[in-house]
């Protein structure tokens, strides 16, 4: 009868191990899921683009116009605090130049500040803002005009209307590109509770 609660005792044995490192692991899992900051959430509509959280970078216009960068140290009471780096080129003892933080500033700001986020930069950008067309007709007119001058002949008016509307085509892509998330209507940004509420 004792061995048979011996070995009864040792097939329980593990289990209660496995049981209470699992409540162990739980018991911690809960301590820091209740020191979790609270989080940004930007969205389009329904469909969320991108979550901002502690430690992460950040760059956004500021309603008054500033552009705000910089990284998160904390997200709590509906406030984001940021930590910004005034970053220089400085020179070295051997003639050349490397950056260097100068200072650092610790920020402020309610998340309804934010005004507007910066659209992430996309492949070919030179060609979707119209700064190609720009230095190609741009480029196109000083040329002929150059060669015409020089050459001592007589400026092609078609030639130059063709390169001058190329210039403008992208002078206008360029002041039409949007390069900001403007909140408002079509993008929004909620902000997440996970800290408790303050007593």
């Amino acid at each position: 009868m004792i061995s048979v609660n011996n070995g009864y005792f040792h097939l329980i044995k593990p289990l209660m191990h496995k049981l209470k490192l699992t409540l162990a692991c739980l018991f911690v899992y809960s301590i820091a899921l209740g020191q979790q900051d609270d989080f940004i959430s930007f969205g389009k509509r329904d469909r969320t683009l991108r979550t901002y959280f502690k430690g992460m970078p950040i760059a956004f216009i500021h309603r008054n116009g500033d552009f705000i960068n910089g990284t998160i140290q904390k997200i709590q009471r509906d406030s984001i605090f940021i930590k910004q780096y005034d970053i220089r080129m400085m020179p070295t003892p051997w003639g050349t130049a490397s950056k260097d933080t100068i200072s650092y500033y610790d920020l402020r700001f309610h998340y309804k500040e934010i005004a507007a986020f910066p659209r992430p930069p996309r492949s070919f950008e030179f060609v979707r803002n119209g700064t190609f067309f720009m230095i190609t007709g741009g480029g196109y007119t000083f040329l002929h005009t150059f060669n015409g001058l020089i050459q001592k002949h007589p400026l092609d008016g078609a030639t130059l209307a063709i390169s001058g509307g190329v210039a403008a085509l992208g002078f206008t892509m360029k002041k039409l590109r949007k390069y900001y998330y403007p909140i408002g209507k079509k993008y929004t940004i909620k902000y997440i509770k996970m800290t408790a509420p303050e007593p």
